[in-house]
């Protein structure tokens, strides 16, 4: 990136943010082009910036930005996509923080992003525009192909023998679903459903829209969640927050309201050690 003009503008998705000194406010940013990295607003917390309010987290703006010498700094930002309906249920929060977290994960520092950038942005439009939550299990299955950890759903991840139409063991260290006669020495393991294989290799091909119309029964959603969550676990070596925040409210009584949202407290509960 040396090679960038000193002052540029761009599309930005605001994944995180994180407060310091008494105004100011460093935020973590996906860009198409320039891909992922911190990048600071001065006095932005300040009720007369001119910023305040473009720049909440899982909000898409069009931003300027200065170059810095150790981070560069944002100037100018004015929201394209607010996602108002994501960031006031809690449900939809939760899976858009969740996603937020991956794409930190999964995204470079200073990589070209297009392809994630455009995954997530239809991820939180299809959120914002009332899919199923369910809709986070295929994007957890297109990021891990797009970041280079497609697994094996079709074959034995061991063997490359073709696997049978049965309940079969995914093995997230073998890279996949491993066969009969693999399973000795795959390593952990867990028992997929069959049910579960078809709704996983049924997101590799469709479109988001296709995918939210996959009718997921609460086992089923819940054995692709763990399922899904042992395969991400194993590329980024570590439980994800945002992770067990989605399970947390998942697991709240169906009748009890969500409660009114501070934006900052469940970014904050969500995201931030």
């Amino acid at each position: 990136m040396s090679g960038r003009p000193r002052v540029y503008k761009t599309e930005a998705i605001v994944l995180r943010r994180r407060n310091v000194g008494e105004a100011d406010s460093i935020f973590t940013l996906l860009f198409p082009r320039e891909g992922k990295f911190d990048a600071v607003a001065r006095g932005v917390r300040k009720a007369r910036s001119h910023m305040r309010g473009h720049l909440e987290p899982l909000t898409r703006s069009r931003v300027m930005l200065a170059q810095g010498r150790s981070l560069d700094v944002l100037t100018q930002a004015e929201t394209i996509a607010p996602y108002l309906v994501v960031r006031g249920d809690l449900e939809r929060s939760a899976a858009a923080l969740y996603g937020a977290e991956l794409i930190d994960r999964f995204v470079g520092e200073r990589e070209a992003a297009q392809e994630a950038f455009a995954l997530f942005s239809l991820t939180l439009d299809a959120l914002e525009g009332g899919l199923s939550c369910n809709v986070l299990r295929w994007f957890e299955v297109q990021l891990l192909g797009l970041s280079g950890y497609e697994f094996q759903v079709e074959t034995c991840a061991v063997c490359s023998k073709r696997l049978t139409a049965q309940d079969t063991l995914l093995c997230p260290g073998a890279g996949g679903l491993v066969c009969e006669g693999c399973r000795a020495g795959a390593g952990p393991a867990r028992l997929l459903s069959l049910r579960a294989i078809k709704v996983l290799r049924y997101a590799r091909s469709a479109t988001i829209d296709q995918f939210a119309s996959v009718n997921c029964d609460e086992m089923l959603e819940r054995e692709l969640r763990s399922a899904l969550a042992d395969l991400v676990r194993e590329v980024t070596e570590v439980d994800t927050r945002a992770g067990r925040f989605v399970d947390d409210v998942a697991s709240l009584p169906a009748h009890v309201p969500s409660p009114p949202l501070d934006r900052d407290s469940v970014y904050n509960e969500a995201i931030q050690s």
